[in-house]
């Protein structure tokens, strides 16, 4: 009879992760329910950097009978609580294999294919990540994303193969002489995700053409199912007895680890954005704070600020903006400012006590644009530790980013309001800008990679209008009454927290008493504005007596400098506020320019001027006679966008 405990597994002869892990059967059973009997603890080293940790084991039934074991099956009961770490199952099928065995069946998941085209230009040397090929011109280059094998002395004892991806494809047509013959052929150059490890001989362009054979071939790559691997979930739903389908929570897990991961972007601007500082107004701003210094206190001020305009009195000290950093006339740094917040952040050098701290300071909005971008190509032509520039349009301050890669990893400085391009350290690089006339300057801590560009980021001012000093309209009402109006009759009635408002029109057109504006009676159109601002839902009542217009149309020639003189009306007097002249206008080509519309606007008893919608005056009307003298033009307000080329030079 076979029981549970008879079930048992045995260790292989070693478990260990070295290259001879795992052999033989050993005959000793690995003991149940110890901790780190199989494997050991995931270290931090390992947490961090990824590991695969494999052990030989060999399940067997321990009796002393000879019953029948009639079928067994292996699996994982209980998996790791650790989302990090997975536990999986699989059998090479061998009784004596070692761990690196093992090891390449579960690396062979790729698989040597055919010879593809390319025979690798010269030395590819230990080290590189970028690989060049030579091909005929009729012949097609790897595609971005593939899996190739570079196979050095292939078939032979000291043969070596690498197994890596393309992450770049550039070609060119170059061009050699053979024999008095110019010949053209491919050259290929291949981005890819590992670095070389080890030196791989390949052909010069001649031997290449010559039909030498290369030492080092590419071949590509055929996935392989080399292996099947177990591992166990847990379902997310309740599985009743009859059902056909089982929901788990995934039907995937890790074997090897990996440093990259997918992050799925939405909803970006492809050209970038980043948020510019932009003045709200020329001038400084003083405001009083009642706050406690201390470190690790922060001050909020209530709005962005431009860079390197704060200036303090803090305990008897001047404190001044440098770049984000505040510091005292002596150096001494006693708190730093973020600009975009408004933040500022005491250091233990601040002291500490309770104050009221007149800060001075520019404000600033803070718009989110879309970035400028210039990129300077990195060559053996002109590589070497200084790079100037000029930026078009100008920057906006602390809008600025340089980019420059080494040995295959960026770095960045950043700009910090007040011309310095800083980055997290100084042996990075150091750079200046200019905000005036966007020169830049970097110089690198190292020399940049050939083949990498020197990337610029930044944001412009002019692409936002400073709106603090224009004069706001107060909030007004149109009214459209449809028809003539009698003068003085108009009366706008409502209410204003259960009080009511009377605004009346006067002689000339004029609103007075709770309202101020004016109305045309002779169209009938006007506006009034309230002293105080109605609430939401207010009703407006408004009394008027309807009046009779009087239209008249006349035919007169202008005078040899455009003037035109005539006469409203039958020789009465005219009521002021009421008048409305419309004429068409043409050019000295006779081409019709639009409708001139004018309105009186009085200025005394008898004259009042003649205006249009643009509050442009073109004459004058006597009230008493009638008499009209102007000199009409029309103004016409076109917006165009108008484009200039700058050159900009760099190193």
């Amino acid at each position: 009879m076979i029981e549970t405990k008879d079930i048992v597994i045995y260790k292989s002869e070693r478990l260990t992760d070295t290259d001879n892990g795992g052999g033989k059967y050993s005959g000793q059973v690995i003991i149940d329910g110890q901790s780190n009997n199989l494997f050991n603890d995931v270290s931090e080293l390992d947490r961090t950097l990824g590991d695969v940790s494999m052990r030989k084991v060999f399940p067997a039934v321990s009796t002393n009978d000879t019953d029948l074991l009639m079928g067994s099956t292996v699996f994982i009961s209980e998996t790791p609580k650790d989302p990090a770490v997975s536990a999986l199952l699989f059998s090479t099928g061998s009784y004596t294999d070692e761990r690196k065995s093992a090891q390449n069946r579960v690396e062979s998941y790729l698989a040597k294919g055919g010879q593809i085209a390319g025979t690798p230009l010269d030395t590819l040397w230990q080290g590189m990540k970028q690989i060049q090929v030579c091909m005929f011109t009729t012949e097609t280059e790897s595609n971005v994303g593939d899996a190739i094998v570079l196979v050095s002395n292939e078939g032979k004892v000291n043969s070596h193969e690498q197994y890596v991806r393309i992450l770049k494809v550039e070609t060119r047509i170059s061009k050699i002489v053979i024999e008095l013959k110019e010949i053209e052929y491919k050259i290929a150059t291949y981005s890819i995700s590992d670095p070389l490890e080890s030196d791989f001989v390949g052909l010069s362009a001649k031997s290449w053409y010559a039909g030498e054979k290369s030492t080092t071939i590419i071949r590509e790559t055929l996935v392989a199912d080399t292996g099947k691997y177990y591992s166990s979930t847990k379902a997310t739903e309740k599985i009743q007895v009859g059902e056909f389908t089982v929901n788990v929570q995934d039907v995937f897990t890790q074997i090897i680890p990996s440093a990259q991961s997918e992050t799925a972007i939405i909803d970006v601007n492809a050209a970038g954005e980043k948020v510019a500082l932009v003045p709200g107004n020329d001038g400084v701003v003083t405001a009083s704070y009642a706050t406690y210094v201390a470190e690790a206190q922060n001050l909020y001020l209530g709005s962005s600020i431009m860079p390197s305009s704060v200036s303090f009195t803090l305990f008897n000290l001047q404190v001044n903006d440098i770049g984000g950093l505040l510091k005292t006339t002596s150096g001494t740094q006693v708190g730093t400012i973020d600009y975009q917040k408004g933040l500022i952040q005491w250091t233990s050098a601040a002291g500490t006590g309770s104050l009221n701290l007149n800060v001075s300071f520019k404000p600033a909005s803070a718009p989110t644009q879309n970035t400028q971008s210039q990129s300077i190509k990195v060559t053996q032509a002109n590589q070497g530790s200084n790079w100037t520039g000029v930026l078009v349009p100008p920057p906006a301050p602390g809008s600025v980013a340089v980019s420059f890669m080494v040995k295959g990893k960026f770095y960045e400085l950043k700009d910090d309001g007040s011309g310095q391009l800083k980055a997290g350290a100084t042996s990075i690089g150091s750079g200046s800008i200019n905000y005036e006339t966007g020169s830049w300057l970097l110089t690198t801590g190292e020399l940049a990679d050939v083949g990498s560009n020197i990337l610029v980021l930044w944001c412009t001012p002019i692409s936002t209008f400073v709106r603090s000093n224009l004069t706001l309209e107060s909030p007004s009402f149109e009214l459209q009454l449809g028809e003539a109006v009698a003068a003085n009759s108009v009366m706008v009635k409502w209410k204003l927290e259960d009080v009511e408002k009377v605004a009346t029109s006067n002689a000339q057109g004029k609103f007075t008493g709770d309202a101020t504006g004016q109305i045309n009676y002779a169209t009938g159109v006007g506006r009034f504005i309230p002293n105080q601002l109605p609430q939401k839902g207010t009703v407006f009542t408004i009394n008027y007596n309807s009046g009779y217009p009087l239209n008249q149309n006349l035919i007169t020639t202008p005078s040899t400098d455009q003037e035109l003189s005539f006469n409203v009306g039958t020789g009465n007097a005219l009521q002021a506020g009421s008048i409305e002249l419309k004429m068409e206008l043409q050019d000295q080509l006779n081409q019709r320019w639009g409708e001139l519309v004018l309105t009186d606007s009085k200025i005394d008893d008898t004259t009042g001027n003649l205006n249009d919608k643009l509050a442009n005056t073109h004459g004058t009307i006597n009230y008493i006679t009638g008499a009209v003298v102007i000199k009409p033009f029309l103004e016409i307000l076109v917006y165009q966008k108008t484009y200039q080329v700058f050159e900009s030079w760099s190193k």
